[in-house]
């Protein structure tokens, strides 16, 4: 495998652009081209092993119309006698690495996706990918170099964020994770950033990969605590550290304010995930000086899509999965009959809206029509102002996270997360669900403001139902028309968020099930957090 670090020592700048970033000159017919012939390629993979016949029913499609046709969709219901017990001798190719997720959807405590060598590779490609796109002003210039410094906030293997893409960067690119990852993987995730910014003093930040809420969060904590702790510590003395921090400190002085993170980092690129980088997006780039770029993956199917450098809707990878889509009036009509079987369309057949996510892995993987649980939104059929001849998309909702109010609205975390900006209350950290109150559905906020707020529940109250009435028409109707208030605040103390986590940690929950859901978290969740 010829690496990007490798094609960078060597000067092959538009190798490293052609190789990484060429999709996005592919027309929609080449993409299709390329989507329907790996696919050819895979089902005669799934054909050559136990649990693909046991997918595909005992017969090997010979086109892309009869798997469509013959193949069913499949959730994890149907890989669970396998993968929690690590049964490589049943899968098409042997596992390079396992990764863990969350098991976000309640049915599992953890599921385990096993990634062949191929599926790793390119999954890793994905990362090199993004980080071009985010540090790039335009097509062809690549401004990544060997040896980067990477902070390291990412959640440690076997998680998909340290264990693969931190592992695959390190592989492709030789980037230096701050802390190292053998290194920080040993360390709780506080003392990880702590020992990460430290660190980045001496060597600097070149990228940042990570949660948006993560990167704003350790830079006001920076902001807020940084100068007492810069005189005390004996860790700020060697020259590099000291010439950063006297030009950092002259630069925020002459700009008349405190300490930023940018004001000691010229940071390359960022990539960031969770549904509210678009919310953060301008801290972020207040706070580091650079704008974040998002980018869509997930455990069981690597990579899917990423914004360009423009920082707009997503572009789909044509060589990672094979993609289909099931059209909302489909998605719905299975929430109402589980047995239904909804049809699929393929990317060029889409037109803009919202559609649930179907994939089957590419290079040797497992997962096949697979009903990831999320929805998506077809934003654009293509990039004109790029010239990007692909769909464009954005993250709409996981299919469990929709919050249905007696059909008058269907709110989403992102939706939530936009109602929460455009309300102004000075809150820490949210939480909410749909409640009932008699036999009328309800939204239940549970909210906890700023250590210091004054504001009242009232307030708070008010200033929610005006930013949903004003962001869903839908929602303004359910009082007229149900003879109730469909929304209902709990106001909970100071710190209750992080009594929580507190809580889970002592009991031993993992990184990823520390944080209480924001959207329909479960009776058990509600009762620790009211109760922490």
């Amino acid at each position: 495998m010829v690496t990007a670090a490798q094609l960078l020592r060597e000067g092959r700048r538009d190798e490293v652009w052609r190789k990484y970033c060429g999709f996005i000159d592919l027309s929609l017919k080449e993409f299709m081209q390329v989507q329907k012939r790996l696919l050819l390629e895979q089902i005669q993979v799934l054909g050559s092993c136990e649990l693909g016949r046991k997918l595909m029913r005992g017969q090997v499609p010979r086109s892309v119309e009869e798997f469509r046709a013959m193949v069913p969709l499949t959730t994890y219901d149907d890989y669970a006698p396998y993968l929690p017990e690590k049964r490589g001798d049943v899968l098409p190719r042997p596992p390079y690495v396992w990764v863990r997720t969350s098991g976000r959807s309640g049915e599992y405590e953890c599921k385990w996706a096993p990634y062949p060598r191929e599926f790793y590779e390119k999954v890793s490609e994905f990362m090199i990918t993004s980080f071009i796109f985010a540090s790039c002003a335009g097509r062809g210039d690549v401004r990544l170099e060997p040896g980067d410094t990477c902070l390291y906030t990412l959640a440690p293997p076997p998680y998909m964020t340290g264990g693969l893409l931190g592992r695959g960067l390190q592989e492709q690119l030789e980037v230096r994770m701050l802390p190292p990852m053998g290194e920080g993987d040993t360390m709780g995730f506080q003392e990880r950033v702590e020992a990460g910014f430290k660190m980045a003093l001496d060597a600097g930040i070149d990228l940042f990969y990570g949660l948006s809420s993560v990167l704003v969060g350790v830079a006001e904590q920076f902001q807020s605590r940084s100068g007492r702790t810069m005189k005390l510590s004996a860790d700020y003395l060697k020259p590099n550290v000291l010439f950063r921090l006297g030009r950092g400190f002259l630069n925020s002085r002459r700009q008349g304010r405190a300490l930023l993170p940018k004001d000691l980092w010229s940071v390359k690129g960022i990539v960031a995930g969770g549904m509210d980088t678009a919310f953060f997006a301008s801290r972020i780039e207040e706070y580091w000086g650079c704008k974040p770029l998002e980018g869509y993956g997930g455990s069981e199917f690597g990579g899917v899509a990423v914004q360009l450098w423009n920082r707009k809707g997503m572009t789909f990878l044509a060589d990672c999965n094979f993609l289909e889509f099931i059209p909302e009036t489909e998605f719905l009509r299975t929430c109402e009959d589980p047995t239904y079987r909804p049809s699929t369309l393929l990317l060029d057949e889409l037109s803009p809206g919202i559609y649930e996510l179907v994939v089957t892995n590419f290079h040797g993987g497992i997962f096949t029509r697979y009903r990831i649980g999320d929805l998506i939104e077809i934003i654009a059929l293509r990039d004109d102002e790029l010239g990007v001849d692909i769909p464009q998309m954005q993250f709409y909702a996981r299919a469990d996270g929709l919050i249905d109010l007696g059909g008058f609205t269907r709110l989403t975390e992102k939706a939530l997360w936009q109602v929460f900006t455009d309300s102004g209350i000075p809150y820490a950290d949210w939480t909410a669900r749909k409640e009932y109150v008699g036999d009328k559905p309800v939204l239940h906020a549970y909210v906890e403001l700023k250590e210091g707020a004054t504001t009242s529940l009232e307030e708070v109250t008010q200033s929610l139902h005006t930013a949903l009435s004003n962001l869903d028409p839908g929602y303004a109707e359910m009082k007229p028309m149900l003879g109730i208030d469909p929304l209902k605040v709990t106001l909970l103390p100071p710190g209750s968020f992080g009594r929580y986590i507190k809580k889970k940690q002592e009991q031993g929950a993992e990184l990823a099930h520390l944080k209480p859901p924001r959207v329909n978290a479960r009776d058990t969740v509600v009762e620790t957090l009211l109760s922490a």
